[in-house]
């Protein structure tokens, strides 16, 4: 890394220093040209380019009710230009149906569902820098909670589908903190957070893969069904703890962990070697959750 030395000049009432012509010509900086600078707990100062975009406003966003004909619709308006789909439902929207918009979306190029509750999917066609990279994060987490609900429906196709869209979002993910870390400039024009927020993504997000790789060999049976109810639940109390910002429910579940140990020694009491080593799966489900409970 190469450092380099400038005096202060003193320009009016401020202080002012020049930008090395290299770098300046590297993001073809000029005057008028916008930079961003943060100052760390150190002292040090960190200056990043700040890439302009062009600011555009969507207009073509359309709303679908979650029936029987949206799948048509979805294909139609996705196919017509559409690049904001929002399906709603005044109640939850039922399982079979949320299978087959995952199913269809993810044959549609440069598709992707960036958000999923009970009562809404958003749908997006975007390049992969478009992503703001919390909604990379929100995304893998709703992806492993809909890996768990795949187990205990007994879905394993949709299981093996949502893991290879986790693997393709944490993917992009990567993309985006490794590239402002090394650059300090966002791949994302909707992108905000400081280095050490992208460590922490980054950590957090892989303690969320290694969670879904083990979901992903898991198979529940009856012996066990209980305690993977319980750390299911645990998982869920971490995912709100961090789409919250929620400090207090992240250490109480950071706490928990513990107690959840406990119960499973004892679970394994009376259980047979088989269901033994899926409960050991599920400890190590555990662990993962209260490692990204310290990270939020």
């Amino acid at each position: 890394m190469e450092r380099i030395y400038r005096k202060l000049q003193k320009i009016g009432g401020s202080l002012v220093i020049s930008l090395p012509k290299k770098w300046t010509e590297n993001y073809e900086l000029n005057a008028g040209s916008s930079i961003g600078m943060e100052v760390q707990n150190d002292g040090t100062l960190l200056i990043m380019p700040k890439m302009e975009h062009a600011s555009e406003v969507i207009k073509d966003e359309i709303v679908l009710e979650a029936n029987e004909f949206v799948i048509w619709e979805i294909l139609k308006k996705s196919l017509a230009g559409q690049t904001n789909i929002t399906i709603i439902s005044d109640t939850e929207i039922n399982k079979v149906l949320k299978k087959y918009i995952r199913k269809y979306v993810n044959r549609l190029p440069n598709t992707e569902i960036i958000e999923e509750t009970n009562q809404r999917i958003i749908i997006q066609n975007f390049g992969y820098k478009e992503i703001p990279t919390k909604k990379l994060v929100q995304r893998l987490l709703y992806l492993v909670a809909n890996m768990f609900e795949d187990l205990e429906n007994k879905s394993i196709d949709d299981l093996d589908d949502n893991f290879e869209q986790l693997k393709r979002f944490y993917f992009i993910l990567v993309i985006h903190i490794r590239t402002y870390l090394r650059t300090g400039v966002y791949i994302s024009s909707n992108s905000e957070f400081t280095p050490l927020e992208a460590m922490d993504y980054r950590m957090f997000s892989e303690k969320a893969v290694e969670l879904a790789e083990t979901l992903k060999q898991f198979r529940l049976s009856k012996g066990v069904l209980g305690f993977y109810k319980e750390a299911e639940q645990y998982y869920k109390e971490v995912m709100d703890a961090f789409l919250n910002k929620n400090d207090k429910l992240a250490f109480y579940s950071w706490l928990k962990k513990d107690k959840l140990v406990v119960k499973a020694n004892e679970i394994m009491e009376n259980l047979g070697h088989n269901d033994k080593d899926k409960i050991r799966d599920l400890l190590r489900i555990i662990q993962n959750c209260k490692d990204m409970s310290a990270l939020i």
